[in-house]
């Protein structure tokens, strides 16, 4: 007999996860959490993100941000293209390092207190459609083909090859390559994250920031803004300007002259924003996460806005689900008034206000003052101060 759920969602990542806990915590519908890779949160997402109330009341507990951090700073300093100006800055609030495997593993376990089922090895290939209306999604799970059906379906598959993107839903619209590295005998100088910008001449348009650790230890990410690349920037990989940023900026070589590498992987990630239309783009489908662009455009990777769009989403869905008209809630009229609901929760809020801050300085820096004299010139007077008015958002 074929299985059946109230609701299947895609993806066991941190927004899949808190939408799945959402869900439990206030009905006992019949859900399925599919995830592809053998091991839940076998390739890392992000170590770094900011203390969220929010979260730990409705997931976690009191200071289990603070327990999983392995270092936490609210000091920044970024660099002009050239390296020759910075800013130095405070936040008003402190960025958290964390261990991966822990936020992963306190997601897990408050699942299996809820008793959520997880299905890995499992990988949804299509989406199956009667009238236009959702009903179902065929799985492959390593040993053959099989169909899943369910009312309701949460897509949290990431942003690199988002299923839905089959039946003409374009989304992400903006995705970047991201590298990402954890290293040890990084030489750091003090508690502090550092940014670099690069100009979109020498190196495409992008940011690498190093997010300290410890003492000697760090994380480093790698972003290329896409929307930005001139077309002689396509034809080398991330990889290959990377080890010409490095040639580049002394200051950034000297932080890694003689670490060593633990951790690198190359992955993208979306900095344009949500897109409201996105998030319900078929009837009884939903998006959350990375494939929705719910990841901050700013500063780190956004692990806290999508597990908070994927627990506002997950109450959505259930509230539907309960509500006993199924149909009726897909209505174009009720649609809209879904989506007017979305926007009006705090995350998403957020998430649009540092999208466009993220534009505008990234505009700033490559397309008005796109040479690093013109943004060295301009530093002092417009660029810096720009930057400090944003702190909040870093």
């Amino acid at each position: 007999m074929k299985e059946k759920y109230d609701i299947i969602i895609v993806g066991a990542g941190p927004a899949g996860l808190s939408a799945a806990i959402s869900i439990k915590k206030i009905s006992d519908l019949n859900i399925l959490v599919l995830e592809k890779q053998a091991n839940i949160g076998e390739r890392k997402r992000g170590e770094t993100l900011k203390y969220d109330k929010f979260l730990e009341k409705k997931i976690f507990y009191p200071g289990f941000f603070s327990d999983i951090a392995v270092n936490k700073t609210n000091k920044y300093r970024f660099y002009s293209p050239s390296t020759k100006k910075f800013a130095d800055i405070e936040s008003s609030e402190e960025r958290y390092m964390i261990c991966w495997h822990s936020l992963i593993n306190e997601l897990i376990k408050t699942g299996d207190q809820y008793g959520i089922k997880i299905k890995t090895g499992h990988e949804a290939i299509k989406l199956l459609f009667r009238n236009d209306g959702y009903y179902g999604v065929r799985v492959s799970n390593g040993t053959g083909i099989v169909d899943l059906d369910s009312d309701l379906i949460i897509m949290a598959d990431g942003c690199e090859n988002p299923l839905i993107n089959k039946y003409d839903v374009l989304t992400p619209e903006e995705n970047c390559p991201i590298l990402t590295i954890t290293a040890d005998n990084v030489k750091l100088e003090g508690n502090v994250i550092e940014l670099f910008f690069t100009s979109g001449q020498d190196v495409p348009p992008g940011v690498l920031s190093i997010f300290p650790r410890g003492k000697n230890s760090a994380s480093a990410d790698y972003v290329q803004f896409v929307g930005n690349f001139k077309e002689i920037h396509k034809n080398q990989s991330i990889k290959y300007w990377w080890e010409r940023f490095r040639d580049l900026k002394p200051i950034f070589s000297d932080r890694f002259i003689n670490s060593t590498i633990q951790h690198f992987d190359i992955s993208f990630l979306p900095f344009g924003g949500p897109k409201i239309e996105t998030i319900i783009p078929k009837e009884r489908v939903f998006l959350i996460g990375d494939n929705a662009g719910h990841n901050e455009a700013t500063g780190g990777s956004g692990l806290v806005s999508s597990m908070r769009m994927g627990y506002e989403i997950g109450q959505i869905a259930s509230e539907i689900y309960l509500s006993g008209g199924l149909n009726e809630m897909f209505s174009a009229d009720s649609r809209k008034q879904l989506l007017k609901r979305i926007q009006m929760t705090e995350i998403y809020k957020h998430l649009k206000k540092i999208a466009k801050v993220s534009i505008n300085i990234r505009r700033a820096f490559f397309q008005v003052i796109d040479t690093p004299e013109k943004v060295d010139d301009k530093w002092d007077n417009f660029l810096a101060p720009i930057m400090k008015n944003a702190a909040e958002f870093f």
